[in-house]
């Protein structure tokens, strides 16, 4: 009984929630005194029971004026405890759920510094848990800091950070849009030059990787050429000209491999024309005399062709041209004619005809061949030849009967002839009711 007692003095049915509860865990009765016990966790460097203690106070007073500077709170102490991006979440949490809190630019300044933290650290080994990509959450977060404070005083780096993050991250098509939005957003940033370049170079990089496709390409050499008219002084520009004249020479070079593969294909003419844009279009290109010296070999060419002489008197192979030989419909051969059975006797029993379904005995065959003798004889005209040869068997006839009249009801005519006769012999009488044969009186009058 001592034992249930000390268990059950740490549960408490609370009517109002109608659950248990540990008072060790529960929040305290007001505001300040969770804060005040959240804060001596803090202090004691146990950011684990703080930030517990912390978020209590967040969640059950959320109203009350501690309640954004705990949600604070609970981020310094993850970060304190290296878990960057739980500090991140609450850090943003408290920007989300209490928009007028006092200190929003020291948080904004904590979430750069995690970003530029994830930024520069390549390897999730050194954050330990964190199971995302440092790039990936690199770009949340600076993206995040953007959509906070779009004018503050972190928007300009944030927005050039996020394109470094988006460029490290091989996703050149993204970190163009990111390079160009600084320039449009922030036209009088001191980051502007280097977003330029930076959107250039990642343009470049875009345009290596489609095979046939040079529409990143032409991008990215218009956007070099606005760069190099704004910063012509600038170091950045020499660098910018060779990276154009690469641009250039990979254009030329596409088109230079599609001339090729026409001429591969024997569409000379084809193959002109696409030669003949890598001279026209890219002039200072490394290609440009490689295709004249094309197209001057494919036009002699075309000459040789056209002057070589034409026979037209070369002989066509003669087609063998079989006669046709006149339809007539298939017959089956009638063989020998037919000879009289006597003569034939001896010679078939030399050599007997082969029958396919002669599976009698040799007596049935005999009999069978002098019944077909028989009608030979006796028939003064030709019999038609007979497959299997086994004799013809005449057919009965049939006399008809003569047909009678046909009458309804063909019942025995003696008995109607009796019954007539009877119904002659009878005298008419008027019909009669009642026992004393008295006649039905009529009446009249109507």
């Amino acid at each position: 009984m001592a034992l249930s007692g000390i268990a059950n003095a740490y549960w408490i049915w609370t009517p109002e929630t109608k659950k248990f509860t540990n008072p060790k865990y529960a929040v305290k009765d007001s505001p300040k005194e969770q804060f005040d016990w959240a804060m001596s966790f803090y202090s004691a460097r146990d950011f684990q029971r703080a930030a517990a203690e912390f978020e209590k106070l967040a969640k059950q007073y959320e109203f009350s004026e501690h309640a954004s500077k705990s949600q604070y709170y609970v981020g310094l102490c993850y970060e304190n405890m290296n878990k960057y991006y739980l500090a991140y979440q609450n850090y943003q949490k408290a920007i989300d759920n209490f928009p007028h809190i006092a200190n929003t630019e020291e948080i904004l300044a904590r979430e750069f510094a995690i970003g530029n933290l994830y930024l520069s650290k390549p390897g999730p080994k050194v954050l330990g848990t964190d199971i995302m990509a440092p790039l990936d959450r690199a770009v949340e977060i600076f993206k995040k800091i953007v959509e906070n404070a779009p004018y503050g005083k972190f928007a300009e780096e944030s927005q050039f950070k996020l394109g470094e993050a988006l460029k490290k991250s091989e996703r050149y098509e993204e970190a163009v849009q990111a390079f160009h939005k600084l320039v449009e957003d922030y036209p009088k940033s001191k980051l502007i030059t280097q977003a330029m370049y930076e959107e250039s170079q990642c343009a470049y990089k875009a345009s290596l990787r489609p095979a046939y496709d040079a529409a990143a390409t032409d991008n990215a050499i218009k956007t070099f050429e606005k760069f190099v008219d704004k910063n012509k002084d600038s170091d950045l520009a020499k660098n910018a000209d060779i990276t154009m004249k690469r641009l250039r020479d990979n254009v030329s070079e596409k088109s230079f491999k599609a001339a090729e593969f026409y001429e591969a294909q024997g569409k000379t003419r084809a193959a002109i024309v696409y030669y003949q844009d890598v001279i026209d279009t890219y002039p200072e290109s490394a290609f440009v005399d490689r295709a004249k010296a094309k197209i001057e070999a494919l036009k002699a060419k075309e000459t040789k062709k056209a002057a070589a002489p034409v026979f037209l008197s070369k002989k066509k192979p003669e087609r063998v041209v079989r006669q046709m030989k006149a339809w007539r419909a298939f017959k089956f051969e009638s063989g020998k004619p037919r000879i009289k059975a006597e003569a034939a006797a001896p010679e078939a029993q030399k050599k007997k005809p082969w029958n396919p379904l002669s599976f009698e005995s040799g007596k049935k065959k005999t009999e069978a061949v002098a019944r077909t003798t028989q009608a030979l004889e006796a028939s003064p005209k030709k019999r038609p030849w007979n497959l299997f040869n086994l004799g013809v068997k005449k057919e009965p006839v049939v006399k008809e009967a003569p047909k009678k009249a046909w009458k309804p009801f063909n019942f025995d005519t003696k008995k109607e002839i009796v019954i007539k006769e009877a119904h002659k012999n009878k005298e008419w009488k008027p019909l009669r009711f009642g026992t004393n044969d008295e006649p039905m009186a009529t009446t009249s009058g109507r």
